[in-house]
């Protein structure tokens, strides 16, 4: 990735850091602190709200989501397909409505630690996929498509690289 790219990175995750109330209060109730078991529906737009970056590329658009918050979710034998859903519910959200490009590049990671004044400790940037895909193959009739198989998810993403 060249410089402007983590630069533009660095500008979300700071704004975001910076846009978050810093002052001390009761923890909220949010789909991660659930226990594994009890797990209800996802709470898409939520979890998109101040943890995704959407660039324009003009030849592709780039998507770049935190997904510390939700850890948990990105762990275990479902990894890939929650992956796959990630990649399909953020486009079908995000995607920007003056955006003409059908390519799809996505960097999905963990920011693991910031700093006192709430940026990211770059040193800390855990990587956990890369994909490139279709917005057409992942949106059809202006609906995100749901459910991927392990063939599918080869087929329709190209990379599908894991970290």
């Amino acid at each position: 990735m060249n410089f402007m790219h983590w630069f533009g990175i660095f500008l979300f995750i700071a704004g975001a850091a910076l846009a978050q109330d810093l002052t001390p209060s009761a923890p909220s109730s949010t789909a991660t602190a659930l226990p594994a078991a009890s797990r209800g529906p996802i709470p898409w737009a939520d979890w998109f709200k101040k943890n995704a970056l959407v660039t324009d590329k003009k030849e592709y658009v780039h998507f770049f989501f935190n997904a510390q918050d939700f850890k948990e979710r990105y762990q275990g034998e479902n990894k890939n397909l929650m992956i796959a859903q990630t990649a399909a519910q953020l486009v079908a959200q995000l995607y920007p409505k003056t955006a003409v490009s059908d390519q799809i590049k996505m960097d999905i990671v963990f920011v693991t630690e910031r700093d006192e004044y709430g940026l990211p400790k770059w040193d800390s940037l855990e990587r956990v996929a890369h994909l490139e895909f279709l917005k057409s193959v992942v949106i059809k009739k202006g609906k995100p498509k749901k459910n991927f198989s392990g063939a599918e998810i080869s087929k329709i993403f190209k990379p599908f690289e894991l970290f």
